[in-house]
């Protein structure tokens, strides 16, 4: 294939025949290469508007697939493949940060009871990954996969929270994700839920802490 002659002809081509190629090459790349090449543009693009019923139909979707092993690719581990990714682990934690992100743009659109319930649903999720029940498979996987600022995704998540639960709601979804975040040596959860909570929240929140002895790194607040 001569690629000047390809491209002398590609820029005489009309916008809907190069739109019908560039989906076919998206179609037919791997996830590394999608990334190289779109990823970008990926990131360029302005956040759109979010359907908050359509996205909770979503992510129970993908919640769906998840539980029954759409993603899970195993293979023989040994010395000289232990790092390979199967693409179906990075096509899971690709799809998952779409969703969180989409979950995100809920709690900015002042959606937060639909936010809430997907935030809920993915870091179920999440949490059954991280224990190794069979989602994804790889040597060394783990939420560092997740694409995007997670710490932000968590204050958004923290944001809608406050928002629609009552002091003992807040404290039994906010007190793991403390604790997780704690274990991977961060404090970003607990500073953000204190600072969103009001103030019912967030006293129910620092007896919950202090009974149940939940490590967050900075002295409760009185």
């Amino acid at each position: 294939m001569n690629r000047e002659r390809l491209f002398e002809f590609l820029e005489t081509c009309d916008p809907s025949t190069l739109l019908n190629l560039l989906s076919s090459a998206y179609d037919d790349m791997d996830h590394d290469q999608r990334r190289a090449v779109f990823g970008r543009l990926a990131k360029a693009q302005p956040p759109a508007q979010v359907d908050g019923e359509a996205l909770l139909a979503e992510v129970e979707e993908f919640q769906g697939e998840s539980l029954a092993g759409a993603y899970y690719a195993p293979f023989a581990i040994n010395s000289k493949n232990w790092t390979h990714i199967p693409e179906e682990t990075k096509e899971w934690f690709e799809t998952l940060g779409d969703l969180l992100q989409d979950s995100s743009q809920l709690t900015i659109q002042g959606d937060h009871l639909h936010a809430v319930a997907c935030f809920g649903v993915l870091y179920d999720l999440i949490n059954a990954m991280e224990r190794g029940e069979k989602i994804v498979f790889g040597d060394e996987i783990g939420g560092w996969m997740i694409p995007g600022d997670e710490q932000q995704i968590l204050a958004a998540y923290m944001t809608s929270l406050a928002a629609v639960a009552t002091p003992a709601e807040f404290a039994a979804v906010a007190l793991p994700l403390i604790e997780r975040d704690w274990q991977s040596l961060s404090d970003q959860v607990y500073a953000s839920a204190v600072h969103v909570a009001s103030e019912s929240q967030r006293l129910h929140l620092e007896a919950e802490i202090q009974r149940l002895k939940v490590k967050t790194g900075r002295p409760a607040r009185k």
